[in-house]
């Protein structure tokens, strides 16, 4: 929001909680009009910019309320390493079965096809959720710091 407001670009954020409480009510926030209109924006769209979150204490979902440490917990033995609006992937960059993923309000994570899809990210602690997000195409573009690009080429 603050990168589009800065360029003067449109942009349209969700009105939705960042995780359902049910299935039923996910199918329910998805089919408002409002929503549903951003989700087709979404598809439409020529470029995006995402954030790739870590996982861990200090994780973004566990850092603003979303997740309990428990349930960061559970993510990381099920092998989540990080995650980009929401939903939690692995290593090789696929979503992690269940836990929250079930509930995930945001738009779906697909592979970015020919459109780019930038990550946006740095840090150590970061690394391998960029390296996921890369390995699956969940990003196609990258854009960090100095430090941690040195990081990402030496894995």
């Amino acid at each position: 929001i603050r990168l589009a407001d800065r360029v003067n670009a449109r942009h349209y954020p969700m009105p939705l909680p960042v995780f359902a409480r049910s299935r039923e009510e996910l199918h329910l926030l998805h089919n408002q009009e409002a929503v549903h209109n951003i989700l087709d924006l979404i598809r439409q769209a020529d470029a995006t910019f995402v954030g790739i979150g870590n996982m861990g204490p200090s994780a973004p979902l566990a850092m603003d309320g979303f997740v309990s440490l428990d349930e960061m917990r559970a993510l990381e033995n099920a092998g989540a390493v990080g995650e980009i609006t929401s939903w939690v992937y692995d290593r090789n960059g696929d979503l992690i079965e269940g836990h929250t993923n079930d509930l995930v309000a945001s738009a779906p994570l697909l592979p970015a096809g020919d459109k780019p899809v930038y990550g946006v990210a740095a840090g150590s602690t970061k690394v391998p959720g960029m390296l996921g997000a890369l390995r699956s195409r969940l990003v196609n573009c990258l854009i960090t710091n100095e430090a941690t690009a040195e990081q990402l080429l030496k894995e």
